[in-house]
């Protein structure tokens, strides 16, 4: 699937056509729809040797590579409430305390833009265990990593690595 603008208004049905400014506009009731962005998080964990957690995905995007545990955050969740969600799903990991590690966005074919916010897990309790959204979970060491299914993954990782 590859990401197209919306063409059609989501509450009347009649066709959009463009504003001028980059959004779509009902032909019939005037509502204003724009193509957003997508938000998503990213948990980075590591064990008591410093290795960092990582998913094989299940599920596309990106199936059968590897990313740090994360995915879409959902319309009443915070960043932090999603990270847990998505960490406890795909991880079996329920994470003590979260610190922000960055922002970053990338282009993607199936959603147009996503933008992901990264957390690293200062402290989490359980065993991990791979839920249905992963394949498998292994710890590998910083500098044997997996070619990552996601440019931002890497970015987050390296700037763990480099602040401490």
């Amino acid at each position: 699937m590859i990401w197209q603008p919306k063409r059609f208004c989501a509450y009347c049905g009649a066709p959009l056509y463009p504003d001028g400014e980059g959004a779509g506009r009902c032909a019939t009731c005037a509502t204003t729809f724009y193509d957003n962005p997508v938000p998503a998080v990213a948990a980075l964990v590591r064990d008591a040797a410093g290795a960092i957690l990582l998913v094989e995905r299940a599920r596309e995007p990106q199936a059968g590579r590897w990313a740090l545990p994360g995915g879409f955050i959902e319309i009443a969740e915070s960043t932090a409430d999603a990270l847990r969600r998505e960490l406890r799903e795909e991880t079996g990991l329920e994470a003590d305390r979260v610190e922000l590690i960055g922002i970053e966005d990338e282009p993607s074919r199936r959603y147009g833009r996503v933008i992901v916010v990264c957390y690293q897990v200062a402290g989490y309790r359980g065993e991990p265990v791979a839920g249905d959204d992963a394949r498998a979970l292994a710890f590998f060491p910083p500098g044997a990593l997996p070619d990552l299914a996601f440019v931002s993954h890497r970015r987050f990782i390296e700037q763990a690595i480099r602040s401490g």
